[in-house]
């Protein structure tokens, strides 16, 4: 059985629950904060503040095109609060899943000839297994995420232009 042909690019979205969730968890806290500000008002500004501050996050990110995942013929992007960062196929040796906390993540690591971050990629190995993780699965479960990356890493990477 073969596999049907990979597109030229891919772009993967999260799905808006927890950003949702973030944001009616945070407003209620900020209400909280105003309903105590005539009792503890120190107390009310303080948490008034994280929690506003959060519920401002959790609203960019709502905000079309702060997060994704593309994949195409070079490599992958991540943008997340619309900060991108690109990795190339030829810098990644390998997908997996691992897990963060309670979560199922997809963990990557990285090409030898990689040194930036070697430190704190060392740090990571030891906690999951992997030099680093993606931030979300992108609507799909842990494993079928790896194996779509997977499958685009051997499909473009440095064994394929051999």
């Amino acid at each position: 059985m073969t596999s049907a042909p990979l597109p030229a690019v891919e772009l993967l979205r999260p799905a808006p629950w927890k950003r949702l969730a973030l944001l009616a968890v945070s407003l209620a806290l900020v209400g909280l904060a105003v309903a105590v500000a005539g009792r503890q008002p120190a107390v009310a500004w303080g948490l008034g503040g994280i929690f506003g501050a959060c519920a401002l996050v959790a609203l960019a990110g709502l905000l079309p095109g702060a997060h994704h995942l593309r994949l195409d013929t070079s490599g992958l992007e991540l943008r997340a609060l619309f900060r991108t960062t690109r990795l190339a196929w030829t810098d990644i040796a390998r997908f997996g899943t691992t897990r963060v906390g309670l979560h199922r993540v997809v963990g990557l690591d990285f090409a030898p000839h990689v040194d930036r971050g070697a430190r704190l990629r060392r740090v990571n190995r030891g906690l999951s297994g992997f030099h680093g993780a993606l931030p979300d699965t992108y609507g799909l479960g842990a494993e079928a995420l790896a194996a779509r990356l997977e499958r685009w890493r051997q499909a473009h990477g440095p064994a394929a232009g051999d």
